[in-house]
């Protein structure tokens, strides 16, 4: 028989390459979306709205579901909002839920501090306190940034101006996954629920530094050094002010996550679930056609 497998927020960023793997590795997946949504997905899965308000609306979508996955912005979506769909999967009787986790490692004390995975710690700690009150396990995917997406949008290598930002001097590795290899993650913690119980997971395709991105890029530029430690503290001065921008706080935090010293980003090989999900590093070839891309 099938998993049934419960996804929260298929659309944004993340949501549709983590549905895209749900279903082609065969799982039986049930998509929640807010009542009024008029978004459309993958034919093959089922779709129940729902009113993110109501812990019995959501309790009632999740009833028979074994797994729940949450692609939901942490951050963007109001927090008490990830917290009634923990309690309502906890009601439910759901046995594992995969949190919006997907990103920079903050089971680094380090990162956790950082105000904008705020959020974030607040989900992981009700986690972890649903996980003693009830028969609701947990596992934190940990990904690195998005790859792909962070090439496409100038993120993680910025080759829009004459000049490239490269933080810290862009010497520093990383690790990183793709969209899709987010969706393998959370296929690979389905598929492996006894070692991936009530832990975070850690993935990656690549870990390579922002000079080595640009080389892979093909492009001859100008670049200039931004220490990180700067970005951090233009972080704190902008939630200082009485309007901060958001996303102005969300860079400088985030950037200072994946690209300064101290922070875990660059993910221990004996920590990584590669093996064990069957999920493989990217070629050169494959790296350069995310620029051709």
């Amino acid at each position: 028989m099938s998993i049934k497998v419960a996804l929260v927020g298929a659309s944004g960023n993340i949501g549709p390459a983590v549905l895209e793997q749900l279903l082609n590795a065969g799982f039986e997946v049930t998509v929640l979306t807010r009542q009024g949504s008029d978004h459309t997905f993958d034919s093959r899965a089922r779709v129940t709205k729902v009113d993110y308000e109501s812990l019995d609306s959501i309790k009632n979508a999740l009833a028979d579901q074994e797994i729940a996955v949450s692609t939901l912005n942490v951050g963007g979506v109001p927090l008490a909002t990830h917290l009634r769909i923990i309690d309502a999967a906890a009601a439910a009787g759901v046995k594992r839920f995969i949190p919006s986790e997907f990103g920079s490692n903050t089971v680094n004390p380090q990162t956790a501090k950082l105000p904008v995975f705020g959020d974030k710690i607040k989900v992981q700690e009700h986690l972890k306190t649903a996980s003693r009150d009830s028969g609701l396990s947990y596992s934190f995917l940990i990904t690195g940034p998005f790859l792909d997406w962070g090439i496409q949008h100038n993120f993680i290598l910025n080759l829009s101006g004459p000049v490239v930002p490269l933080y810290d001097g862009g010497d520093r590795p990383f690790s990183s996954t793709t969209l899709s290899g987010v969706g393998k993650g959370v296929v690979g913690i389905i598929k492996n629920l006894d070692v991936t119980k009530n832990t975070a997971v850690y993935i990656e395709e690549a870990r390579l530094s922002q000079k080595q991105l640009l080389q892979l890029s093909g492009k001859t530029l100008d670049t200039e050094n931004i220490a990180t430690a700067d970005l951090e503290k233009e972080g704190y001065e902008e939630l200082t002010k009485p309007s901060p921008n958001p996303a102005i706080i969300a860079t400088r935090f985030i950037w200072r996550a994946i690209f300064g010293e101290g922070f875990g980003a660059l993910y221990e090989t004996q920590e990584l679930s590669n093996d064990l999900f069957g999920l493989k590093s990217l070629s050169e070839d494959e790296l350069r056609g995310l620029f051709a891309k």
